[in-house]
């Protein structure tokens, strides 16, 4: 009888683990007793049952080593979800660990925060596991405990028990529907890490997300048949308000605000009224290049670039407009700022942000979604308005052809082309991937003298790189910024520290004030930035563009309430941000309601500054046109002109009195994913090597300017 139970405490013993894991894992981070907790349950049984038998099949000594390795491997990298999934609210896929693990050290101090936040939920999914199985092994109801050889038949029953669940999890997985972003449409068409470990346990999603590492940049993409958004467009119903209206050229003051000098007045008034002048038309021609993508897809042989090429054919242009070209010949000054929100802005305490977000083009429903590997997903998306794929899209694409990209856009133009860094170069792999976008880069330790402090300051990043190009004929400069950077305490960020005193009277928590002190120095940057180009006789002539990477996930969302001054909404509303686009030649703003997003923003500066590139190569779109509006999030829920989709729960929250057709969620849905699978084509297969010879004047050789005395 002993015997008996010994042998199937062996049997089970893997296999109740892992389930305890995952519901604990579930019930801990997501707070749901739901469905998708019996998917996972059922694939950690199967799991567990392939444990069981691999850990009885060899001598005990061998079969404690495996024991050992499974469990403290599976447990650690629940530990490793749960502190990171707090930390940055999203979780980390197996890439970001390979290539980001030497980055993340230096932030082991925020780490060993997460940790501590998290003991509750690490105490079930990594102490107890790891203490079972000590106590297993001990007791010897784990890993073999016979001398004699192990039985062939019983391990592979334990397999056979675990093959039955596993078919049985694949088998009930239509329970919970087989649409879009179900548990089903996860498994067997769409995965997504974030989505895929709610609803099919981490275990699978982390099996899914080794799949993805391993061979995912070979599966061949999948375009959905559907129409342009254009074609989506609805008619409002007569006499209803529209409470978010769609902004169109027509409503947004005409840019007859920029002027190089004013006119002298008139000596000798004219007797008569003069005829009115007759008005230039607006040059409404698509936003395109000179290439026949259809043509280019006849004779394309490879399927993959192929199938680009068509759907490249068949994407509606953005057109050209009253905006087109406004700021020819301006110089350029782009941004994105670490941890940038709106909570960040305050009319007294930060006036600098307040005014460019509230001057020059104002974008009033502007989003900056949170992607796959944050700050360096949310440059990727400014800086090249492509949807990340994965992770450590940026890095990849370090060999990459980037012809649209502002770098190489404005060295055609005769501009010199700069960017800077406040922290080091090498973190994120910025020394190779910002070099390839056209700039000649500087960072900390790499010609950019910087204080040794955390987070470094935004201001003495613009005061020591200022001299390099203000005094250049044209100019085009970008920066990331890192004042804002978590951690949100006047013990852990330097510039909250040195603004301390600036937000000392402000009716907030201490962690609530940290954030608007380090985004103080942000501000003081632009402050310094816009009295140079003003001395120099230039901010007239001078745009400075920013919005930010990711909204400040460091600071904890009872200080985010705070600071709005009510419950932020998670999905949508928590994303919500500025879009800066200001020069000190718009004497008057311009305000947009449309909503849009930062992969807009590389279209719509393109258009304003009048460049050569095609709209249909990009992903967003021009904020100024009159194409329709579409926010996109990295869970592919989006915004456009008529509603809000968010996908976890598939809410459908209206905007405009109107009445969506009954295929408009799928439709718009199609769109959204065959955005997200070009991206990554456009990435992982070099798309735009196949058609430098069709882009004018490009230039390819990397800048390299002589050090300033």
């Amino acid at each position: 009888m002993k015997d008996f139970v010994k042998k199937n405490i062996r049997a089970i013993f893997f296999p109740v683990l892992f389930v305890f894991m995952e519901l604990s894992f579930h019930i801990y981070y997501f707070g749901s007793f739901d469905l998708y907790m019996l998917f996972a349950s059922l694939f950690a049984l199967a799991f567990g049952f392939l444990v069981s038998a691999v850990t009885g099949f060899f001598s005990r000594k061998a079969n404690i080593i495996l024991a050992w390795i499974f469990t403290i491997g599976t447990a650690v990298f629940f530990g490793l979800q749960t502190v990171y999934g707090h930390i940055f609210t999203k979780f980390i896929s197996l890439s970001s660990v390979v290539e980001n693990a030497g980055d993340a050290t230096e932030f082991w101090k925020q780490a060993l925060h997460g940790i501590i936040e998290c003991i509750p939920g690490l105490i079930f999914v990594l102490i107890i596991p790891i203490v079972a199985v000590a106590v297993a092994i001990k007791k010897k109801f784990i890993c073999n405990t016979e001398e004699k050889k192990p039985s062939f038949i019983y391990q592979g029953i334990c397999l056979g028990i675990g093959l039955v669940f596993y078919v049985i999890a694949i088998l009930i997985l239509p329970v919970g529907g087989k649409e879009d972003f179900s548990a089903y449409d996860l498994y067997h068409k769409d995965f997504m890490l974030d989505m895929g470990i709610e609803r099919l346990g981490l275990i699978t999603g982390t099996r899914k997300d080794i799949h993805a590492f391993l061979f995912g940049d070979k599966e061949e993409i999948n375009i959905e048949k559907t129409g342009n958004l254009s074609s989506l467009v609805i008619e409002d119903k007569p006499k209803e308000p529209t409470p978010v209206p769609t902004a169109v050229p027509t409503e947004i003051p005409a840019p007859t605000e920029i002027t190089d000098e004013a006119k002298e007045p008139d000596a000798t008034p004219t007797p008569s009224p003069s005829p009115l002048p007759t008005p230039t038309p607006i040059d409404t021609s698509p936003n395109v290049l000179d290439i026949d993508f259809a043509a280019l897809a006849e004779t394309e042989k490879n399927s993959e670039i192929r199938a680009v090429h068509q759907y490249m054919s068949e994407q509606e242009p953005t057109k050209k407009n009253e905006y087109t070209g406004m700021f020819k010949d301006f110089n350029f000054i782009y941004l994105v700022c670490e941890g940038f929100s709106p909570w960040a802005v305050d009319e007294n305490v930060t006036p600098t942000l307040y005014r460019l977000t509230h001057e020059g083009i104002v974008l009033k429903n502007f989003y900056t979604p949170i992607w796959y590997t944050s700050t360096s997903d949310g440059e990727y998306v400014a800086l090249q308005g492509l949807v990340p794929y994965s992770s450590n899209s940026f890095k990849r694409s370090k060999h990459n052809s980037l012809p649209m990209c502002f770098g190489w856009q404005f060295l055609k133009l005769g501009y010199t082309s700069r960017a800077y860094h406040a922290h080091t170069a090498t973190y994120y792999g910025r020394n190779e991937t910002h070099p390839n976008l056209g700039y000649e880069f500087k960072a900390k330790k790499a010609g950019l003298e910087m204080t040794d402090v955390w987070p470094e300051s935004d201001l003495e990043m613009i005061q020591n790189s200022l001299p390099d190009y203000i005094n250049d004929e044209h100019f085009h400069v970008y920066y990331m910024t890192v004042s804002g950077h978590m951690e949100y305490t006047f013990a852990g960020n330097t510039q909250a520290t040195r603004n301390k005193d600036a937000v000392a009277d402000l009716p907030y928590s201490s962690n609530a004030k940290a954030y608007i002190a380090c985004n103080k120095e942000l501000d003081k940057a632009l402050e310094y930035l816009i009295q140079e180009l003003e001395k120099a006789g230039i901010a007239d002539k001078t745009v400075i563009a920013f919005s930010a990477d990711h909204y400040p996930y460091g600071l904890e969302k009872e200080y985010i309430d705070e600071l709005a001054g009510h419950e932020v909404e998670k999905e949508f509303e928590l994303y919500k941000n500025y879009g800066v686009i200001w020069s000190e030649a718009i004497k008057e703003p311009i305000e947009v309601e449309k909503p849009c997003s930062s992969l807009d923003l590389v279209p719509t500066l393109s258009n304003l500054f009048g460049l050569e590139y095609d709209s249909r190569l990009l992903m967003g779109s021009d904020i100024l046109s009159d194409s329709p509006a579409l926010v996109i999030f990295s869970d592919k829920s989006f915004i456009t002109d008529y509603c809000m989709y968010n996908v976890n729960n598939r809410k459908v929250t209206m905007l405009k009195d109107v009445e969506l057709p009954e295929d408009y969620i799928a439709n718009v849905t199609a769109i959204v994913k065959n955005k997200f699978n070009i991206s990554k084509s456009i990435l992982v297969n070099d798309y735009y090597k196949y058609i430098m010879d069709y882009i004018p004047n490009v230039v390819t050789e990397r800048p390299h300017y002589p050090a300033n005395e």
